[in-house]
C-alpha cells in the first residue's frame, strides 16, 4: 500500500472509520441532538457544533492547499460558524464533515510520490507533515467533542 493511501485512511478512520482510539467523529456524533450541539457549557466557549464546523473547515484548507491555493484563514480561525437554528442544519453540518474528510481523503491519495516530502504550497512545512498534522487535529477536537458530550449529558 502507498504512504499516500494510508495517510488519506488515517484521515477517514478518524471522521468515520475504525482508528487506533476506537472513537470516531460519526460514531460520537450519532445521538447527538441539535440541541446537544448547540450546548454551551462552563468548560468551553466552544460547542459541539463549532468544534465539528472548525475540524471541517481545517479539511477545506488542506484540501486547498494540495489544489495549489493558499485559503485566506481570517482571525476566526474557522470558529465563526455561522448560528445553526435546527436538526436539519446540524445534521447537514455533519454530513458535511464527512463529505470534506472524503474529499480530502480523495486528494491525498493522487499525491506523487516526489511531492509528499516537499513543502505544501511554497513557505509551508512539507506536504506529509500537514497531512498527518490535520488528522492530529481532527483527533484533538474529536476529544474535546467526546468530553462535551459527556458533560452535557452530565457524566
Amino acid at each position: 500500500m502507498k504512504l499516500q493511501q494510508l495517510i488519506a485512511q488515517h484521515i477517514l478512520d478518524v471522521h468515520n472509520g475504525t482508528n487506533w482510539t476506537e472513537v470516531n467523529i460519526a460514531d460520537v456524533l450519532k445521538d447527538v441532538s441539535f440541541k446537544m450541539a448547540v450546548t454551551q457549557t462552563k468548560a468551553s466557549k466552544n460547542t459541539i457544533a463549532s468544534l465539528l464546523y472548525h475540524v471541517t473547515f481545517y479539511n477545506d484548507v488542506m484540501l486547498k492547499r494540495l489544489e495549489g491555493h493558499p485559503p485566506v484563514i481570517n482571525d476566526a480561525n474557522g470558529f465563526d460558524m455561522p448560528p445553526l437554528h435546527d436538526e436539519a442544519a446540524w445534521q447537514e453540518l455533519k454530513q458535511k464533515n464527512i463529505t470534506s474528510a472524503n474529499a480530502l481523503a480523495e486528494a491525498i491519495q493522487t499525491i506523487p510520490d516526489e511531492k509528499l516530502f516537499e513543502p505544501i504550497l511554497p513557505g509551508y512545512s512539507q506536504t506529509y507533515k500537514s497531512l498527518h498534522g490535520i488528522a492530529e487535529h481532527a483527533h484533538y477536537h474529536l476529544g474535546q467533542i467526546v468530553l462535551l458530550k459527556n458533560l452535557i449529558q452530565g457524566k
